[in-house]
């Protein structure tokens, strides 16, 4: 089979700039106006979110919901618990949150190359001697879900100790496999559980059975309607395909994909959007998205401050095309001091945060990259008591 062509803008396809594609995606996102109906509907709605900061990832999926409707940081983890959220490693080598009706036939498509990537840890580690060891945790979280700390004593008992690095790859090839996904959180612990104890048989929106071609326009048509504007590359980095599948997913979907060409930084760039009418009223209207309103529908006034979690999809969904949300000289990678999240003024990244959970109370502070305005200062600050509201605790300091 000959690879398959990009589709080149049709003539006269008016470009889009930055600006454009930054309000296009902050509306997708659901970031502006949100409205999105509980913690599962946001995952849905995304159809696979980096989670392997876990509470981080659950407070940025509530940013996401009808502000009446966030349920706080118990109700997210509860949503977890009783499996209307799953958290598994999929489409790439880091946990990701999905739904279970979309667990299956998401790791059928991406497990594979997952694999394939791992392959060189695998070796290291020893994986294919340790096929004992993972009979043996498959058959214990058949029995009911355990901690990884209990699967580790579980093989020491046995004489099959393993290193925490090389349990890690033994846990990661199950989840691959579908043999293994996450359980309720038990105090602060993560469980693993029987794959088929929490997803329903079936492919979900595929049907009964799994055909892959199927599964390429799936994932293109959600990731698009979930994120707007985005190039094959961006597509393939967040996915883990090639270029190969994604184009030959965009071409399955013909008609209903447009590509646009982009303007100004993004000159260059070949982008993609959904064709639907509905879908592009909603996503390109920027006068109507570079805004926030209110629980009472009021239009905000002044610079537009949201705390991103660090793995935000707003980031992660984007890799060629990712610096219209980022301000010049902002590292999105940079871990200084544990500020490990995103400070975003009006869509653009210009600094990090950080929470600091305790017992009783919570703190929120800064690294802003450059000066802050006052009316930035005091819409970070209103930010911030949203966070004391997700945890539940009084805001002990702000640093701003």
């Amino acid at each position: 089979m000959s690879p398959v062509r990009e589709r080149p803008p049709a003539p006269g396809t008016p470009p889009v700039d930055g600006d454009r594609v930054r309000a296009a995606r902050l509306a997708a996102h659901h970031l502006r106006s949100p409205d999105l109906p509980d913690v599962a509907g946001a995952v849905g709605h995304l159809v696979a979110v980096q989670g392997q900061e876990f509470h981080p990832a659950l407070w940025g999926l509530a940013r996401r919901l009808d502000p009446a409707a966030r349920p706080g940081a118990g109700g997210a983890v509860a949503a977890c618990d009783r499996g209307e959220v799953l958290r598994t490693h999929v489409l790439r080598p880091t946990w990701h949150l999905v739904g279970p009706d979309d667990a299956r036939w998401l790791l059928e498509l991406s497990a594979p190359r997952v694999h394939g990537t791992n392959g060189t840890m695998y070796r290291q580690v020893g994986t294919a001697d340790h096929a004992r060891q993972r009979d043996l945790v498959v058959e214990a979280v058949h029995d009911s879900p355990r901690t990884r700390r209990e699967l580790a004593a579980l093989l020491a008992e046995h004489d099959l100790a393993l290193d925490g690095m090389a349990l890690g790859y033994v846990l990661m090839a199950a989840e691959l496999d579908r043999q293994v996904i996450s359980g309720p959180v038990r105090g602060k612990q993560q469980t693993y559980a029987a794959f088929d104890d929490r997803v329903p048989a079936g492919y979900g929106p595929l049907g009964s059975t799994f055909d892959r071609d199927a599964a390429l326009v799936e994932l293109a048509r959600r990731y698009l309607a979930g994120r707007a504007y985005a190039t094959v590359t961006d597509v393939a980095q967040w996915s883990g395909l090639t270029l190969t599948d994604v184009r030959r997913a965009l071409d399955l979907l013909g008609e209903g994909v447009v590509a646009v060409p982009g303007a100004g930084t993004l000159d260059g760039l070949v982008l993609w959007r959904l064709a639907d009418d509905a879908a592009g009223e909603r996503v390109l209207d920027p006068e109507r998205h570079l805004v926030v309103t209110d629980p009472d529908g009021h239009r905000a006034s002044g610079p537009v401050v949201d705390l991103l979690q660090s793995y935000d999809e707003l980031f992660m969904s984007y890799g060629e095309s990712r610096g219209v949300v980022v301000a010049p000289g902002v590292d999105l990678g940079d871990r200084l001091g544990s500020f490990i999240h995103g400070i975003a003024v009006d869509g653009v990244v210009v600094g990090r945060w950080r929470w600091v959970v305790g017992s009783r109370d919570v703190a929120v502070e800064t690294q802003w990259r450059r000066d802050p305005s006052a009316a930035e200062r005091a819409a970070f600050a209103a930010q911030a008591r949203e966070v004391t509201t997700h945890w539940g605790l009084p805001l002990r300091d702000v640093t701003s």
